[in-house]
């Protein structure tokens, strides 16, 4: 009888606890399952300019809750005469938006122009200007940031900047960052749209993370002609699509817009001063017909 009662025991047992597991099996099976954060960018290929907008579009994140959205870019720029120069014309920087940008291989001699309203000038002496903060470290790095831009500073920027470059380098690199933070809504997305105009044309890595969840994707901004990549065209482009093409040191593959000529026929591999004062006069209006060989 007891082993009886012990072996019936056993079974009940067993019962529960399959009958627990085929509970447990179907509580899992139609919980919703959670989905993976993602980042989208569209358009993620564009021409940049007043009034052009790329939207960011995320998924997957946090419900209810806060989200960083961080751009960062870093673009070379050819040291001439042993300067460095690096150029952002009026780009936007809306509220509440935390800002960077990093200048590597120069001296500590460094002046950042920034124009808000008129031309402010922060260096190693004059060292901030409102939340806009200069530092310089022993890596040969100067910076300008700035913590979450209040509204009333909030805006149309410029941003000049010249230093000597450190020793025989022949480029410097300029990196730009912003981050801002967004709410996403009860299923856990958000949308973002970005004003384009006057950011660096150059391939920008955005990132959208919740602290718990992250996903990344990518924008590449382009001008036709604009061989310098400083956002215009203009005569500068045609002087540095001459200097690539005579071997002058700092104009390579990474301070020159892919293919050299940026928008121009391959045939402009033979690109002469001449050749580029002809394609500047024709690209400021001042010929119907560009120069032969030089067809923007």
């Amino acid at each position: 009888m007891t082993s009886k009662k012990k072996g019936h025991k056993k079974a009940m047992n067993a019962k529960g606890m399959i009958i627990t597991a085929m509970v447990l099996v179907a509580f899992v099976s139609s919980a919703p399952l959670a989905l993976a954060a993602e980042l989208t960018i569209e358009p993620n290929d564009i021409t940049p300019g007043p009034n052009v907008f790329v939207t960011i579009n995320g998924t997957g994140f946090a419900p209810d809750g806060s989200v960083t959205v961080r751009t960062i870019v870093t673009c070379y720029k050819p040291v001439s005469d042993g300067k460095c120069q690096c150029t952002m014309n009026d780009f936007e920087i809306p509220a509440n938006t935390s800002f960077k940008l990093s200048v590597r291989k120069v001296e500590d001699n460094v002046t950042m122009y920034i124009k808000w309203l008129k031309w402010w000038e922060v260096n190693p002496d004059t060292t901030s200007f409102f939340t806009f903060i200069y530092t310089g470290d022993p890596s040969f790095t100067s910076n300008v940031s700035s913590g979450e831009i209040p509204p009333f500073l909030a805006g149309t920027y410029s941003i000049d900047v010249v230093g000597d470059a450190v020793g025989n380098e022949e480029n410097c690199t300029m990196t730009t960052s912003a981050e801002l933070e967004v709410d996403t809504d009860a299923n856990g997305n958000f949308t973002l749209d970005i004003n384009t105009q006057g950011i660096p044309i150059c391939n920008f890595t955005i990132t959208a993370t919740d602290g718990v969840n992250s996903s990344s994707d990518y924008l590449n901004l382009f001008i036709l002609g604009d061989a310098s990549k400083d956002g215009q065209r203009n005569a500068y482009d045609c002087v540095a699509i001459a200097r690539y093409w005579g071997g002058v040191p700092g104009y390579d593959n990474n301070t020159i817009a892919p293919g050299a000529a940026a928008g121009l026929a391959p045939d402009c591999s033979l690109v002469t001063l001449e050749d580029a004062r002809c394609l500047a006069e024709h690209l400021i209006g001042m010929h119907g017909i560009p120069c032969a060989g030089c067809i923007p």
